[in-house]
């Protein structure tokens, strides 16, 4: 190689003088078809893009599946099995759909696994259509169902999925013949699953994924067991709640739910199950319904948050005079950051009229010294807000920097 580097410095070309593994690096952030067009740049890159280890294969820049098919086919049989650290197929283009060649994208997606590939992605155009019935799309032969492929390597470490389908028993079957994965991103995909069990898997993204009816299907919750797990996201379920089970590793969790049948009980179990974090935020976009009240028998009641060092959540956690969010405070002594994420203007709902009543019926004042910030987000000209801040500078013996930010539109 040394040989090469000279004779590429002689030229004036230095970029062909680097090492492999640099202009490897350089090739991985091209898509394959471009990283193979290298190969006329000069006799140095003739061979180089065959054994690169990132492939991004995807179909932009193609205007006929037969052409698509055909060339990532060819290059993929030209470099054989050379080990992949990275393969990435990309559909997200309009006129494509994975489902419209799904045998070609198995034996892809197969011949990455066998190269011993270490990251894997899919990702099938994201249509308003895709999400149907689950009895429709069960027997449909266009449906880009991710559970064909064999998920069997000891190498994969880090999956994502966006836009496909997941089956019944498909995370079972990942989750044994991927005994090395780690990161797992499941983002608006349908979801026909409802247990997340692994020993090993330490960071999980669920997104936007629409999981079936509680209706028809008879479940509520969707099962995550996961002992090393050490990073939790959790965007807009829908049709589902979370029960999570033996997730003492985790150190930072961001819940954000938009299921309407979500009870306060629901809200203070899920809090309870998370006393390990570092970094929480629970949040339910459309609020919470049920028996408003803190029991002594709830999760919640029976953990103290020794970790946590910020908070945020939402309005849920005001009801019955804040005793879920004091509960929250008292048990929390290394909290240092507090955000507070309202959507309603009527503050009265969850607070007695009376700051002096919702005072007399919490415990005496306690000490949480090391919060320094408080910030509420809440609608622009909320009025009762001041409700809430009374409570705060009433119940904590340290008063902390308090801070109003007003929201606008539907995102806080």
């Amino acid at each position: 190689s040394g040989s090469k580097s000279a004779k590429a410095l002689d030229f004036g070309d230095r970029i062909s003088g680097l090492p492999d593994e640099l202009l490897h690096h350089v090739m991985s952030f091209l898509p394959a078809r471009d990283a193979v067009r290298t190969c006329v740049l000069s006799p140095r890159w003739r061979y180089l893009w065959a054994s690169a280890r990132h492939l991004n294969v995807d179909t932009e820049g193609f205007t006929t599946q037969r052409t698509f098919k055909k060339i990532v086919t060819a290059l993929l049989l030209s470099r054989g099995y050379t080990p992949l650290d990275s393969f990435c197929l990309d559909a997200d283009v309009p006129g494509f759909y994975l489902e419209n060649f799904r045998d070609t994208a198995y034996l892809w997606i197969c011949h990455a696994l066998r190269s011993n590939v270490h990251t894997l992605s899919i990702t099938d155009h994201d249509r308003n259509d895709a999400f149907i019935e689950f009895q429709d799309f069960e027997d449909d032969p266009d449906a880009f169902q991710i559970d064909h492929c064999p998920f069997t390597s000891s190498y994969l470490k880090r999956l994502h999925l966006c836009g496909v389908f997941i089956l019944e028993c498909f995370l079972k079957k990942l989750f044994s013949g991927c005994p090395a994965l780690e990161d797992l991103d499941i983002i608006n995909c349908v979801i026909h699953d409802t247990e997340f069990s692994s020993a090993t898997l330490k960071n999980l993204s669920i997104d936007f994924d629409s999981f079936p009816s509680c209706e028809m299907y008879g479940f509520k919750n969707i099962v995550i067991n996961m002992p090393s797990l050490v990073s939790l996201h959790i965007g807009a379920f829908l049709g589902a709640l979370p029960s999570l089970v033996n997730v003492q590793s985790l150190r930072t969790a961001s819940i954000c739910l938009d299921d309407q049948g979500a009870t306060f009980a629901d809200g203070c179990n899920i809090l309870g199950a998370l006393s390990n974090v570092k970094n929480l935020e629970l949040l339910f976009l459309y609020g919470v319904s049920g028996r408003y009240s803190l029991q002594s028998d709830m999760q919640l009641c029976q953990v103290s948050f020794t970790n946590l060092t910020t908070l945020s959540v939402s309005d849920w956690c005001l009801h019955d005079n804040c005793k879920a969010l004091l509960y929250m405070l008292e048990h929390s002594p290394n909290l240092e950051e507090l955000t507070l994420k309202m959507r309603k203007l009527r503050l009265h709902e969850y607070i007695d009229s009376s700051c002096s009543a919702a005072a007399a019926d919490s415990a005496a004042p306690f000490n949480c010294e090391k919060l320094r910030k408080v910030e509420i987000v809440c609608p622009k000209g909320d009025k009762t807000v001041g409700m809430l801040v009374t409570i705060l500078l009433t119940e904590l013996m340290s008063p902390p920097e308090i801070s109003i930010k007003p929201f606008s539109g539907f995102s806080w």
